[in-house]
């Protein structure tokens, strides 16, 4: 099993506070008019489309390891089983909420954060090797996000939906990241230098979009909601520490357990409130579990990369 990473507590600390600041930089440049509507929707199409599969592609382009490989499968078994867990979990744990609520409630147990603010915490604190477990994440993010979400909200069981999902370009990433790995084909430098830099650009114009996004909600009453508390304890806290007890209780450590707990312990996925808003759903609301959730992660996120650095 790959090993633990041992990181020390100013550098998580330090990284952590350059991603908040990156954020309030969103946060405040799209409150002042600096940065419109137009600009973001731009930005969020090139970090999908561009730098973070760039991101992906390069942190695939390591020496060959069975251990590596073994892990990354042992990553997407634990994924799948995750998303699974969560799934089922949510169902009974908010069973009696009212059906529009019920939804929201459910996607963010289920989905986390994992593109926007996952990659780069993974990759600032875990280096590509983070980002290369990560990446194996996110294809069982993806198939679950596009068939057992989209149903969530449509009632409609489509198994075409799984065509969209193998279409992401994170997945697409993966694909051909995957053979670079096995096969280590020679990538000229100039090359790898280019994609290595556009993926580069991925952490910063993510904490920007993540910013912009808090900043374009209304605030109002956004506090006032037991359930948002209810959901941010569940995405944030047990969740995380629930994947860490659960992977030690089954010989699992190392930087596999890092990554895992690392990216479980992300906030509510801003996808929620797209599929919200592109399914009749309840965007508002979703969109204060987020903003909410997003806030309390700056604090909660060092904490469980700490804790779970303490057992891996």
């Amino acid at each position: 099993m790959t090993a633990a990473l041992a990181v020390d507590n100013s550098v998580i600390i330090n990284q952590v506070t350059v991603l908040f600041l990156l954020m309030m930089i969103g946060f405040y440049t799209t409150k002042r008019g600096i940065v419109t509507e137009t600009i973001i929707e731009g930005f969020s199409s090139f970090l999908l489309n561009v730098s973070l599969p760039f991101m992906v592609i390069t942190a695939f382009h390591m020496e060959f390891s069975r251990e590596m490989l073994r892990d990354a499968g042992l990553v997407f078994l634990i994924s799948a089983a995750l998303h699974l867990f969560t799934l089922l979990g949510s169902g009974f744990l908010f069973r009696r909420y009212p059906p529009e609520k019920q939804k929201i409630l459910r996607m963010v147990m289920i989905f986390s954060n994992c593109g926007f603010m996952g990659f780069p915490i993974l990759e600032s604190i875990y280096g590509k090797t983070g980002v290369f477990f990560g990446s194996i994440y996110v294809v069982v993010f993806n198939i679950f996000l596009w068939t057992a979400g989209v149903t969530l909200f449509t009632g409609v069981k489509d198994l075409r939906a799984i065509k969209t999902a193998l279409k992401n370009p994170g997945i697409l990433a993966v694909g051909v990241g995957l053979p670079i790995f096995i096969f280590s084909p020679p990538i000229p430098a100039a090359v790898y230098t280019t994609l290595d830099m556009v993926g580069s650009m991925t952490t910063p114009l993510a904490m920007l979009i993540v910013g912009s996004l808090l900043a374009n909600l209304k605030l109002k009453e956004v506090f006032a909601e037991p359930s948002i508390y209810y959901a941010t304890l569940l995405r944030l806290i047990i969740l995380p520490l629930l994947t860490m007890g659960i992977m030690r209780l089954l010989g699992s450590g190392g930087l596999v357990l890092q990554v895992m707990v690392t990216i479980m312990a992300m906030p509510a996925a801003t996808t929620t409130v797209i599929l919200a808003e592109k399914y009749g759903g309840n965007p508002e609301y979703a969109s204060r579990i987020v903003f909410i959730s997003t806030i309390i992660s700056m604090i909660t996120i060092p904490v469980m990369i700490l804790l779970v650095q303490a057992l891996a």
